[in-house]
């Protein structure tokens, strides 16, 4: 590096650009070049070595400036004196030989650096290291002090596990000593047990075994005083009856039997009122009223809701002669009756006075004598007809809701009068027959009924009797031929075959469909009814005969719950025969009372009553109808209200004394 030497205020040659203080000042101006930029600049330095920054590029440069002379040595040399080299002491020397040797003097100092760092560093890690090692002693001094602590607390809980084992021992061997003799008591109180619950089965079979031979033998009680003491009769039967139920046990037929002959005995009368034969009957869908149409042109109300339906029965008079149809309508709101005057009547039944609101529909020119109303209640067909008279038509009505339309539609074809009539229950058919031995059928879907008929011709005497499957796929009938014959309403036409049910050995006065659609039922001349299963590949294969009666059936209806069938015969018997039964034609249940033949029956919705119609023959008038109970509950309290009228409570604890004394000897 070049150096520009300045002198201000002196006139020393070679002086030029440096500034001089006075002696012994520390810093002088020196001029530098940046070797790299090539700029020339001035800094301040002291005296020797000095480090500069180029203002232009900031490269750090270094700069020399030669020590001034001393006062001495100026003063000689401006006299012209010889000058003597400075001496320099043992740092200058030094400052000088690494001025000299900047290499090595830096090469010896990057190794005193290293080795310095080394030995920092060497005294560092060995610091770290003691440190270290210490802290490591110590956590193993603390470790093997938590160990022992640990140990002995660890040789407590065993000592201490090892004096609680030693106590559950103990304690096991009590509970098990223990449990050994629960379980002996157990096991000895279970052995009481049995034998307790041993005992108490033996004496329950004991005690049940005695109340059924007390039930028996008050059931033989009241057959053999059946004839001279029916309340005793009665009592006793009902006694019977009602134990047998407790005791979970079917209700013997046989003392049923004697129960219901006991209350017909006694003097249990049917309801008077009409002074001519019963010829229809029917009970409001409610069970609120029987109905009821004679031969003495009326008909007739009854509250079945009063303690007394004879006292508060409603006559209905506008018939001008026999009443032998009618129906109510499926709301119970209407009442339709027909008979041999040629009207039909419509009664609301709803109204205080039913007469004052009757509606009489005229149209036909001979007896009516059959009606029926159709499932939804919207329509309603009439049919009838006399010899001599050429009206053989029946009538279909649209009942509407405030009431019949002026003019029925009128249904003709048929040849002789029309003697019965059906609506099958979904509405699409209205069957007819009678005397001029065919069925006609009326489609109401058609939108003229009366121009579209089937007519089936298969019988070969009037046909009396009709009625259709609930499922509306048979159609059966019964005439006076002896048959019974069924109809698939389903491929109907005037070509079908019916399945002829052959059997009987009389008129077929009276056919019914079971509620669940298996049984046909067919009452005969014969004096037997038949049953014929709908359900079986061949219906008419096979079929149940049910022998009992010693009179011609007039009348067959099914329970609502199908398990009865019930007949009506002319002599002057109702039957129930149990469909549940294995054999129903093995036990029927006799229903006496009536004076006079069975014209009607009529079952409550409810399946609890079944009313009776009779007529009048020549050496009795009955003309009533009666009320029986068909659930057996509400009939033993009838009986067991009847005895309490008519024996005092002594008198029934004697009879059951007796018995149960005859019982005992008999055990």
């Amino acid at each position: 590096m070049e150096r520009f030497p300045e002198a201000r205020g002196t006139g020393l040659p070679g002086a030029a650009g440096c500034e001089y203080r006075a002696l012994g000042t520390e810093r002088r101006s020196v001029a530098a070049r940046c070797p790299l930029c090539q700029r020339e600049f001035s800094v301040l330095a002291k005296l020797g070595p000095a480090l500069a920054t180029c203002p232009s590029c900031g490269l750090r440069l270094a700069c020399d400036q030669p020590a001034p002379a001393g006062p001495d040595e100026l003063d000689r040399w401006l006299a012209g004196e010889p000058l003597c080299p400075r001496q320099l002491n043992d740092r200058q020397r030094a400052w000088r030989w690494c001025r000299r040797r900047p290499y090595l003097c830096g090469l010896l100092a990057t190794s005193a650096v290293v080795l310095l760092a080394l030995a920092v560093f060497s005294l560092a890690g060995y610091c770290y290291t003691s440190t270290k090692l210490t802290r490591t002693d110590l956590q193993r001094r603390r470790a093997e002090q938590r160990q022992q602590q640990a140990e002995s607390i660890a040789a407590g809980r065993a000592r201490l596990a090892a004096e609680k084992q030693r106590q559950a021992d103990r304690e096991s061997a009590a509970r098990r000593a223990a449990e050994e003799r629960l379980e002996r008591a157990e096991a000895d109180r279970m052995k009481a047990e049995r034998d307790r619950r041993r005992a108490e089965q033996q004496q329950a079979v004991a005690a049940r075994e005695a109340r059924l031979v007390l039930a028996r033998q008050l059931a033989d009680d009241s057959q053999q005083l059946l004839t001279n003491r029916p309340h005793h009769s009665l009592f006793l039967a009902g006694e019977s009856l009602r134990a047998q139920l407790q005791e979970g046990l079917a209700p013997n037929r046989t003392t049923e039997q004697v129960l219901r002959d006991a209350l017909a005995r006694i003097g249990q009368r049917g309801l008077a009122g009409h002074r001519g034969p019963v010829r229809a009957a029917a009970i409001s869908p409610d069970g609120c009223w029987l109905i009821s149409g004679s031969n003495d042109g009326t008909a007739r109300l009854w509250d079945l809701s009063a303690e007394d339906p004879e006292a508060s029965a409603i006559v209905l008079r506008r018939h001008r002669d026999r009443v032998v149809a009618l129906a109510v309508s499926p709301d119970g709101k209407r009442l339709v009756t027909a008979g041999d005057d040629s009207i039909v009547i419509l009664w609301d039944l709803t109204a205080d006075d039913p007469s004052m609101t009757a509606v009489v529909l005229e149209g036909h020119r001979g007896p009516v004598h059959a009606v029926a109303i159709s499932a939804d209640g919207c329509r309603m067909v009439t049919a009838g007809g006399g010899h001599g008279i050429s009206d053989y038509a029946a009538r279909l009505w649209d009942l509407g809701r405030a009431g019949p339309i002026a003019e029925p539609t009128v249904l003709r074809g048929h040849e002789k009068p029309i003697l019965t009539v059906v609506i099958s229950p979904d509405g699409r058919w209205v069957a007819t027959a009678g005397e001029d031995e065919t069925i006609r059928l009326w489609n109401l879907s058609a939108r003229y009924p009366a121009a579209e008929q089937i007519v089936l011709q298969a019988h070969e005497g009037p046909i009396h009797a009709l009625a259709v499957s609930p499922n509306s796929q048979w159609l059966g009938s019964g005439s006076y031929d002896g048959t019974a014959r069924l109809w698939d309403l389903r491929t109907i036409d005037s070509s079908s075959e019916p399945i002829v049910l052959r059997g009987h050995q009389g008129w077929v006065a009276t056919v019914a469909i079971s509620p669940d659609g298996r049984w046909l039922a067919t009452g005969s001349f014969d004096n037997t009814a038949r049953l014929w299963d709908l359900t079986a590949g061949d219906p008419s294969a096979d079929s149940v005969v049910l022998r009992g009666h010693r009179g011609r059936i007039r009348a067959t209806a099914f329970s609502p719950d199908g398990r009865w069938l019930i007949t009506g015969s002319l002599d002057k018997t109702v039957r129930l025969w149990d469909l549940s039964a294995e054999d129903p034609s093995a036990v029927a249940i006799v229903l006496r009372g009536h004076a006079s033949p069975i014209n009607t029956l009529a079952v409550s919705p409810d399946g609890r009553w079944l009313a009776t119609g009779s007529g009048e023959t020549i050496g009795s008038q009955d003309n009533t109808i009666r009320l029986w109970d068909l659930r057996l509950d509400a009939l033993l309290e009838t009986a067991r209200l009847a005895a309490a009228r008519s024996l005092t409570t002594g008198q029934r604890q004697q009879l059951l004394m007796e018995a149960s004394k005859r019982s005992e000897s008999l055990r």
